[in-house]
């Protein structure tokens, strides 16, 4: 059996980058009864399967039952998850785990540097001597070329 070859630039090793999921939820209130149901029949799965993330579950009375997402850049989300069925939590529970993290961005410009020039744009008549550029020169051009 071949081994693998190991890159040194971190290639080829996944690192997930969910740390912490928090699951609330109120032991008596309607709107978390989905989330009972998913803590009763999945969640102990899902984290035999994820050993890599931390699960809390915490009972929080009197409040809407939510998941709290913490990452390994020091971002949280927070899913409310109010009147949702356990599969549509364990959709948002798969969701979250593969995310980053980081904050989405507008892409402002379809491409990026990061060292812009400082030259600006170019035209045809950027290197020529401004006394060439003279307007019945170039109507002369226009006329002979």
């Amino acid at each position: 059996m071949a081994a693998s070859k190991v890159f040194p630039n971190g290639i080829g090793r996944y690192v997930c980058q969910l740390q912490r999921l928090t699951l609330n939820y109120c032991r008596a209130g309607g709107s978390s009864r989905g989330i009972r149901e998913y803590i009763d029949s999945e969640v102990l799965n899902f984290a035999k399967q994820n050993p890599e993330v931390a699960f809390y579950v915490r009972e929080r009375n009197g409040k809407h039952p939510r998941i709290v997402a913490k990452y390994l850049n020091g971002n949280s989300k927070i899913i409310d998850v109010k009147n949702m069925q356990p599969s549509e939590i364990s959709e948002w529970t798969r969701r979250l785990l593969g995310e980053s993290g980081a904050k989405i961005e507008k892409i402002r410009k379809f491409w990026h540097t990061d060292n812009p020039s400082i030259q600006g744009t170019w035209d045809p008549f950027l290197n020529k001597p401004s006394s060439t550029l003279s307007f019945d020169s170039l109507q002369e051009q226009s006329k002979n070329g």
